[in-house]
């Protein structure tokens, strides 16, 4: 095992903020230069607090070749080998060869769905994710200069527990069996099969299990804040979407994509604690993890949800700023 205390590894999702999305509503599409700009801020931040070694994760564009090139002589860049490229066993490659690094931090520019998917393969290692996708609840929205200097800062810290604290996430089951997780909801659709994975339309949405709200928050989410406007570090949300329009109990307005506010029709809806199990009514279809359709159900695979507070280790930006 490497052992370097001013390591970190970076992950660039090359497809986020590319989706279907952007053709059914009016999200935009988040090119490679500007991913590629963001990159060597971050450059600059880390390099300015010391960090000499960056493992990042490979792509068809070289997305971070500019900022290796521009930092070469301060900081020791290695591209990770992975058996494929732009797809997503590239991040699970490129996760589970940091683990075996000495890293004290993961940078990750993508979504909800990339950083679920980092989290999920990535044991103890605090992240940063930084937002480059659709409609991110879980990213930070911040510079790349800025996002540098937090993860520098943070790499000279003794007391780095202090700085960093563990999120919550919803655990999926099939009876027993644990299937996969999400960070910021799940979705019940009754939808058969994964297709183009992304969910745009409230006409198939049945249930609706919000982890994570924010006032400015838009996709599923955003249904959940408008019913609760805070979530405790236990709690979660379980919204039951009403088929009947005219016996719905409630109606609310949301922005479940970017330029698109829907009525929504709810049936009924509660707060849950980590205690309790939130088992899914839809008889078949599938579930969307943090906004893209990923496990198909029926009557003999039936979900159930759960909270685990032994989610990530995120960065606690605003206190390492400060210090």
């Amino acid at each position: 095992m490497i052992k370097n205390n001013k390591s970190v590894g970076i992950i660039v999702n090359p497809n986020s903020g590319k989706d279907i999305r952007r053709l059914v509503s009016s999200a935009f599409v988040v090119p490679q230069q500007y991913k590629s700009n963001e990159l060597l801020k971050i450059y600059e931040g880390l390099a300015k607090y010391g960090v000499n070694k960056v493992y990042v994760m490979p792509d068809f564009s070289d997305v971070s070749r500019k900022a290796r090139e521009n930092y070469s002589k301060l900081i020791d860049t290695v591209v990770l080998k992975t058996r494929n490229l732009d797809e997503e066993s590239t991040t699970i490659d490129s996760v589970k060869k940091m683990n075996d690094l000495d890293l004290k931090c993961v940078i990750i520019f993508g979504g909800d769905g990339t950083s679920r998917l980092v989290s999920n393969y990535l044991k103890d290692v605090p992240i940063l994710a930084i937002s480059t996708g659709t409609n991110n609840l879980f990213p930070e929205n911040i510079d790349g200069t800025i996002a540098g200097i937090a993860v520098g800062k943070f790499l000279n810290i003794a007391n780095e527990e202090k700085f960093s604290y563990k999120s919550k996430k919803l655990d999926i089951f099939f009876d027993k069996d644990y299937v996969d997780s999400a960070l910021v909801d799940v979705v019940a659709t009754d939808i058969p099969y994964i297709g183009a994975r992304a969910v745009w339309n409230m006409g198939s949405v049945s249930e609706v299990i919000v982890n994570k709200v924010k006032p400015t928050g838009i996709g599923f989410s955003s249904i959940g804040f408008n019913l609760a406007k805070n979530l405790k570090s236990d709690e979660s949300i379980y919204v039951k979407i009403s088929k009947n329009k005219r016996k719905s109990n409630l109606r609310i307005h949301s922005p479940i994509a970017p330029g698109r506010i829907e009525e929504i029709f709810v049936d009924n809806w509660k707060l849950f604690k980590k205690n309790e199990i939130i088992r899914i009514q839809t008889n078949k279809g599938t579930l969307a993890l943090d906004g893209e359709r990923r496990l198909e159900f029926d009557y003999l695979k039936k979900p159930n949800i759960k909270i685990n507070n032994d989610g990530p280790t995120c960065l606690n930006i605003k206190e390492i700023l400060s210090k």
